[in-house]
């Protein structure tokens, strides 16, 4: 959940167990690991309990948006959170994009950095690593300095001289971590966090919402000791979740049941996490 959220959050200490789908299964945090694979007739559901599962999802889905609590009616944020949210990102560029602009989030509001989201793109050439690494420090002075004929300050990116630096130090990494051999794709080493599968999480009110988890935390230690700047846990969360690391839609929502069929479709299989 982006930091905006943070506020509003607190964290549970429960324990969680993990699950693959499709047959697959990881090591759970408890004793025991459950392998899921086609249900057989003695661990099906009765048809009463299955029936009133799907009356309660379906009640859920016809609810207002659950995010409308913090997108404030701002059709640009609902978009975002109804077409972008949760779903996967599966290229350098656009993971990079997304690493970038959670980081220029730090201590504001995602729906200031979201209005500025094209102002970024133009700044730094549409996120192009290659591109990126390549800017220059007087390249970042004319960023700090530039202004907005219409006195627009969407068309603007924010004047943070640590934050843009930031993006063209990442991009930088990144290219030596390829060249070397130490990744192969920025792509596949952001994804073996969650084992290249993404979790469908089962999370039932907004306030069961975690701000950063034990992924994010690996994630962010990682990438630090790599050099990566404005990679904390909870940035780095925020990328997972609208990445399509993990689906945080809440359990029932429209969202979250359209989440699951694309999981049920996807190559490879998901990971089923609950509390």
């Amino acid at each position: 959940m982006h930091r905006r959220l943070a506020s509003f959050l607190y964290l549970h200490n429960i324990q969680t167990q993990y699950l693959f789908c499709q047959g697959h299964c990881i090591k759970s945090p408890i004793a025991t690991t459950t392998i899921i694979s086609s249900m057989s007739s003695s661990s099906k559901p009765s048809s009463s309990s299955s029936k009133k599962r799907k009356r309660k999802q379906q009640s859920s889905a016809d609810e207002q948006d659950w995010f409308h609590q913090f997108t404030n009616n701002d059709p640009f944020y609902i978009e975002y959170m109804t077409t972008e949210w949760g779903y996967e990102k599966s290229t350098d560029d656009e993971l990079f994009e997304k690493l970038s602009l959670e980081g220029a989030q730090s201590g504001l509001s995602w729906r200031t950095i979201l209005h500025k989201r094209e102002a970024y793109r133009l700044a730094f050439h549409n996120f192009d690593i290659d591109k990126v690494s390549s800017m220059s420090n007087d390249d970042i002075e004319s960023l700090l300095t530039s202004t907005s004929d219409d006195d627009d300050k969407t068309k603007l990116v924010v004047r943070h001289r640590g934050k843009l630096l930031s993006v063209v130090n990442n991009a930088t990494i990144i290219q030596t971590l390829k060249s070397n051999g130490t990744i192969s794709s920025f792509k596949e080493y952001l994804w073996s966090f969650v084992d290249n599968k993404p979790i469908l999480n089962h999370w039932e009110s907004f306030s069961d919402l975690p701000s950063k988890t034990e992924e994010s935390e690996r994630m962010s230690k990682a990438l630090k000791k790599h050099g990566f700047k404005f990679v904390g846990p909870t940035t780095c969360y925020s990328l997972m979740q609208s990445c399509g690391f993990v689906i945080d839609h809440l359990k029932g929502s429209k969202h979250w049941l359209e989440a699951e069929e694309r999981l049920k479709k996807r190559d490879g299989g998901y990971q089923i996490r609950k509390p």
